[in-house]
């Protein structure tokens, strides 16, 4: 029987890892790291519906997710045509980066960091590979820098011709995929988790102020804590002005009114 050749093809692709993990491993127990990576892994791939957020997600399959040490990668496939069309899967997994990156910093201080990214990949022989696995760690380790989730140019190239992604037309998906990035000073978009969470919590007059004081003490304890280690600080100084400018817009009626 002919063996099926391996060949690429385009997918989604989700890259993460923790902020600070070899800081982890030099000063925490062995148990203490498994447990960070377990959480992780449990915000990284919903093996269960989550409370405390209005939008609910289908189980990642394992088939679908990796990890190793404290990195983390979801790809999904985009263009096979044995396979329902992955209508929603965008969106989808951007809003799932939001809840990610909130339930990780609420519940244990985590900051995460990663690239989104589509392109060529494929898995063979247990291993994922591929262009798309390449651009999505530069965008990780070479662009994102802070902690922040950047999203390639890419992403949004495949959303305007890939029909099959859009769950109402082209026009307004883009501006719904949009709607949940923010560009930064230096062009990049990224997931704007503080901003959208505010939607996603089923009782945000409650739960949201708590988690923006959550946000802000966590801030400043790390700046204290890397006064004398620039390279760290740095990336809480962007968390500052990340979080002071999210803030500011909030308390434009404008924009609040909005949101």
């Amino acid at each position: 029987m002919k063996k099926k050749a391996v060949e690429y093809e385009i997918g989604l692709v989700t890259y993460v890892d923790i902020l600070g993990f070899g800081e982890l491993v030099r000063t925490k127990t062995a148990g203490e790291i498994s447990r960070t990576i377990r959480v992780v892994k449990e915000a990284v791939q919903p093996r269960q519906l989550k409370t405390g957020f209005k939008t609910k997600f289908r189980e990642i399959p394992d088939n679908d997710y990796a990890n190793f040490s404290d990195l983390s990668i979801i790809s999904i496939p985009l263009r096979r045509t044995s396979h329902l069309p992955p209508r929603g899967r965008l969106y989808s997994q951007l809003i799932h980066l939001v809840h990610a990156q909130a339930t990780l910093l609420a519940d244990g201080g985590l900051l995460i960091r990663g690239g989104v990214t589509v392109g060529k990949l494929v898995k063979s022989w247990g291993q994922l590979f591929g262009p798309a696995i390449i651009r999505a760690y530069e965008l990780e380790s070479k662009i994102a820098k802070h902690p922040r989730i950047v999203v390639g140019k890419e992403v949004f190239e495949e959303l305007a011709i890939n029909a099959g992604l859009w769950v109402h037309d082209r026009k307004t998906d883009q501006k719904a995929v949009r709607a949940l990035l923010r560009k930064d000073d230096d062009g990049e978009l990224f997931v704007d988790y503080l901003r959208v969470i505010w939607d996603e919590l089923d009782d945000p007059g409650a739960d949201y102020q708590p988690f923006l004081s959550q946000h802000e003490a966590l801030i400043a304890e790390r700046l204290v804590r890397y006064s004398q280690e620039p390279g760290i600080r740095r990336k809480y100084e962007w968390m500052e002005r990340y979080h002071a400018s999210t803030v500011s817009r909030l308390n434009n009626p404008d924009i609040a009114s909005a949101l």
